[in-house]
């Protein structure tokens, strides 16, 4: 189908354009030109939306924009080329040099997934990608779409098989991941909540200019419009992680349920989390129940999510609730009891409150502390203002510093964190500190106590019970206040990309080749497979093919289950799995039914190790047993 969808009229060997938005216009306009679209503007407004839910661009300089649209007349590719290369915000960060833009009717066929399976064959093959960036003639690129891939035959040997690690380990490690994949599922469901409500309620206190929310006016409307948006994200956090654990059942439960600890018991995104989790294994236990057939179509929509409601909130109410707010009351006393203390302690204490959480109870009971002594003692608020704003500062700060170490949406986030730190609203670091609490709320703490501790000791007083750059006005000692933010922000960036990883790996790694086998039938292969990837297309072929290809040179019977944007592909059966030995997990969002495998070995993987080293991870299957 791929050559049958480009012509040379469909072909730039030297794009000109050096942004995004250039490319898409002027690889549109071809596609107007040729007749395969009516609307170019449309066009690109489509290409645009898809690219907001997930970036088309991918490691080796190549990108891959695609879009179904009304304005599609005939689906087409038109392929670029960019001798200097364009700041697509591709993975490993590097230009982009290659482009297949896929144009797909709307309502119509898959083309787009049709095409892209077939394009993820062309990209494994060794040399493909390097000698398209290079083609100096339209001939060239149609030859080198059309050439049979090279056969060359490739042994799994054991020199090549990695130490096979400890299986219990394996299984905790395993387990901790797909924890992770629930989290960062719910994260940026929560992302535009916060991204909105903080940027509205911080245009809202900037625009009054007294360093508080507004309580008249249209200003007002909007802080009321941000603080929605603040109050809600916990509930939508809760409820996508149980989503993500149990499907639409879980979604009621999640959200009620974290609405109830958040907005009665005052857990902050916390007790959010942990209610979301709560909430999705209560769904699944629910889900084993087997129903009368006369009742198995109110599952989903009426029973599950009834029932699953009535329990996560009773637990909720009557079992975790009464004991949070206890511990809340308690750290109030006792921050009472350190008042007297010195101010290097208190600081380090107040600092350490007010960045843990963000905007959580236990970040409440420190600013509390001190905007209810704004008028009496205004210099807590001179440090406790610093600590406000320096967990989204930092976080802003350190994606810019080192950018490699964060997804895209998370260096987008980094830019809305840093509005949200100047006007005082600590929720900016949220997202950063849902998707990877272990190396962010340790870097937030540390730099919210250098930073009040630096006001304190440097003599800030603040006199406005609100935090941030944007009380600077009523603040004495401003070169304290501000050198505690800039401290603060510093040390929380060093310390956070200090633990954190690169997101891509930066080693070359090379890719498969040669021939590919799909298995269908039923109860034939000795291995399985799944690839799922966040926006189901380029990631989960790419890696069901390496995988394919890898398994046809090493002799292995392997069916892959897709789960992608066209739903779920050459699905796994109960015969698969009794026939087979092992199932490769390769993905980057939770699998679903996943409860399939409880009686096999699981080797789970994220999907670029199964689309580099496809080899090593079939070489580990040949020493997986069934589990007794």
């Amino acid at each position: 189908m791929l050559t049958t969808l480009i012509d040379e009229g469909l072909i730039c060997l030297d794009i000109a354009a050096n942004d995004k938005q250039g490319l898409f216009v002027e690889l549109a306009a071809r596609l107007k030109a040729c007749g395969k679209i009516a609307d170019q503007d449309q066009f690109v407004r489509d290409l645009w939306a898809r690219e907001n839910l997930d970036n088309t661009g991918f490691e080796q300089g190549v990108a891959l924009p695609h879009a179904k649209s009304e304005a599609v007349l005939q689906p087409a590719i038109v392929i670029g080329i960019s001798r200097q290369g364009i700041d697509y915000g591709a993975e490993d960060g590097l230009p982009s040099r290659l482009f297949f833009m896929i144009a797909s009717p709307a309502g119509g066929a898959n083309h787009h997934i049709e095409v892209l399976a077939e394009l993820s064959t062309k990209l494994l093959e060794p040399g493909f990608i390097p000698r398209m960036q290079a083609a100096t003639s339209k001939a060239e690129v149609l030859g080198l779409l059309t050439s049979p891939p090279p056969n060359v035959k490739v042994q799994v040997t054991a020199s090549h098989q990695p130490s096979a690690p400890d299986p219990q380990d394996r299984s905790i490690k395993a387990q901790l991941n797909t924890l992770k994949q629930h989290l960062l599922f719910g994260t940026s469901h929560m992302i535009p909540f916060i991204v909105a409500g903080g940027v509205l309620l911080s245009l809202s206190v900037m625009m009054s200019g007294k360093g508080a929310v507004p309580e008249a006016g249209v200003l007002k409307d909007m802080a009321d419009m941000g603080i929605a948006g603040l109050t809600l994200f916990t509930a939508v956090l809760g409820g996508y992680i149980a989503y993500s654990m149990a499907d639409k059942p879980g979604l009621a439960p999640g959200m009620i349920g974290s609405w109830i600890a958040v907005q009665q018991f005052h857990t902050g995104f916390l007790g959010a989390i942990l209610v979301g989790f709560i909430a999705g294994i209560i769904v699944n236990q629910l889900k084993r129940i087997k129903l009368p057939d006369s009742m198995s179509s109110l599952g989903s929509i009426f029973i599950y999510p009834l029932i699953g409601t009535f329990l996560v909130c009773g637990i909720v109410m009557w079992v975790i609730g009464a004991p949070i707010a206890a511990m809340m009351e308690g750290m109030n006393h006792w921050l009472s009891s350190m008042a007297g203390s010195g101010k290097v302690m208190l600081g380090a204490i107040l600092g350490g409150m007010t960045a843990f959480d963000m905007g959580g109870p236990v970040n409440k009971v420190a600013t509390l502390f001190a905007q209810t002594q704004v008028n009496t003692q205004p210099w807590l608020m001179g440090g406790v203002g610093i600590a406000i704003c320096v967990p989204p500062l930092g976080m802003a700060l350190a994606t810019l510093l080192s950018p490699r170490r964060y997804k895209k949406e998370e260096r987008e986030a980094g830019k809305a964190a840093a509005i949200m730190g100047m006007i005082g609203i600590s929720e900016g670091a949220i997202p950063f500190a849902a998707a990877d609490p272990v190396r962010v709320i340790p870097a937030i703490v540390a730099g919210g106590i250098v930073g009040n501790i630096t006001g304190f000791m440097m003599h800030s007083i603040n006199h406005a019970p609100w935090g941030g750059w944007i009380v600077l006005p009523v603040v004495e000692g401003k070169m304290g206040y501000i050198l505690g933010t800039v401290l603060g922000a510093l040390t929380t960036a060093l310390i956070v990309n200090l633990l954190k990883k690169p997101v891509t790996e930066e080693e070359e790694v090379s890719t498969p080749d040669g021939g590919y086998e799909v298995i269908e039938a039923e109860g034939e292969a000795e291995v399985l497979a799944i690839t799922a990837c966040p926006s189901g297309v380029a990631h989960t072929f790419l890696a069901a093919k390496s995988l394919q290809k890898a398994a046809a040179k090493a002799g292995i019977k392997l069916k892959v289950e897709t789960q992608g944007a066209n739903g779920i592909i050459n699905r796994i059966t109960p015969k698969d799995v009794a026939n087979a030995r092992c199932v490769i997990l390769a993905h980057d969002v939770a699998i679903k039914h996943r409860e399939r495998f409880k009686d096999i070995e699981i080797i789970d993987v994220k999907t670029k190790e199964a689309i580099h080293n496809p080899e090593g991870l079939l070489a580990r299957t040949l020493t997986g047993s069934k589990v007794a």
